[in-house]
């Protein structure tokens, strides 16, 4: 992982592109200054398995969620006889 400031950025770009890819090395590039966030390079091969992961885990919260609801439903059980007089009333 590299650590390098915007100005280091735009003068080696092409290097820490390479870097990047043919290495999977992580650069964080530090936009200091007007409240500016600083941003991380990845490799496109990590971006989609972090985005996979992400989408996973919304899943699994999803479904756990959905799981506590059905385990909170009150189940009525009726025979096919109490669902036909339901039925005609």
């Amino acid at each position: 992982m590299q650590a390098i400031s915007v100005s280091e950025a735009r003068q080696n770009f092409n290097k820490y592109c390479d870097d990047v890819v043919e290495n999977s090395d992580v650069v964080i590039v530090s936009r200091n200054g007007n409240g500016r966030e600083n941003m991380v390079w990845i490799d496109l091969t990590s971006y989609n398995e972090l985005q996979k992961a992400k989408e996973n885990l919304e899943f699994f919260m999803k479904s756990e969620k959905n799981y506590n609801k059905l385990n909170e439903v009150k189940v009525l059980a009726k025979t096919i006889d109490e669902l036909d007089v339901m039925d005609d009333e």
